[in-house]
């Protein structure tokens, strides 16, 4: 759980006492392997999981095979809150390394989030993010250029990439092929090689050994208008603003008591 303490605590303050009760949790660990389905379009999902380490892909494929990536599961993220309403996926998440995560039961999520309002608000706290970052990503395919696209999404993958796991400010992991950067950006393979060797060129970035450098982070955010607020990375601080958690742990009930 630490990449997901480290994220969440980027975020929002918790007390001990509540990740305590993170660690009575009964989590199971699981490895995926690259290209290994973990949640399967039209299926119900039956768990929630932590991810520790790897990256996966939430994606849509239409008829003819054509596949759009919507977001990337990185070390630190939870996912999918979607068991709580119980419904069938409407997406498939695929791993695209090998992925460690810790995952847990639909039943004791929700018994999790009735029983504590500050771990209620934490979830929905990174729902929130995790809403703004796609609507961010429809900004970024329907308004930007290839090369603001591009920049946008290091941007965004090295920020994250470092909340969860520190480490270097300019350096970023890329398990991402052309192909998979094309299918988040609606560009072409071909499209996003040609943009990358220009970025290359001009001294924004590096590639080497499966790693991206960021050269010249102030270029790349003013290439990209890159902005960190939909991130929501000012802390929040829900033992100061207790109507904060209130307001999460209602949010996960109906009159009847079951959760929405």
């Amino acid at each position: 759980m630490d990449a997901f303490r480290n994220r969440l605590s980027r975020y929002v303050t918790l007390s001990p006492d509540v990740w305590e009760q993170f660690d009575h949790l009964d989590l199971r660990s699981r490895v995926f392997h690259a290209n290994e389905d973990i949640i399967r379009v039209g299926e119900k999902p039956r768990n929630m999981y932590f991810v520790k380490d790897g990256w996966a892909i939430r994606y849509r494929t239409l008829d003819d095979g054509r596949r759009q990536i919507v977001n990337f599961m990185l070390p630190g993220d939870v996912f999918d809150l979607q068991v709580v309403a119980g419904v069938e996926a409407d997406h498939s998440v695929t791993a695209l390394t090998r992925m460690a995560v810790q995952a847990a039961s639909a039943e004791q999520f929700i018994h999790c989030l009735r029983s504590n309002a500050d771990i209620a608000s934490a979830f929905w706290w990174a729902s929130v993010q995790e809403e703004s970052i796609l609507r961010e990503q429809i900004v970024r395919i329907g308004r930007r250029s290839a090369k603001e696209r591009i920049a946008h999404l290091l941007l965004e993958l090295q920020r994250r990439m470092h909340a969860a796991m520190g480490g270097s400010e300019v350096h970023l992991p890329m398990p991402l092929t052309r192909t998979d950067m094309a299918d988040a950006l609606g560009l072409t393979p071909v499209h996003v090689s040609r943009t990358m060797s220009a970025l290359r060129r001009v001294g924004l970035i590096d590639e080497s050994r499966g790693q991206i450098t960021i050269l010249d982070r102030d270029r790349l955010t003013a290439l990209s208008q890159f902005d960190t607020d939909y991130l929501h990375m000012r802390k929040l601080d829900f033992a100061a603003q207790p109507e904060l958690a209130e307001r999460a742990l209602n949010g996960t009930r109906t009159e009847n008591g079951v959760v929405r």
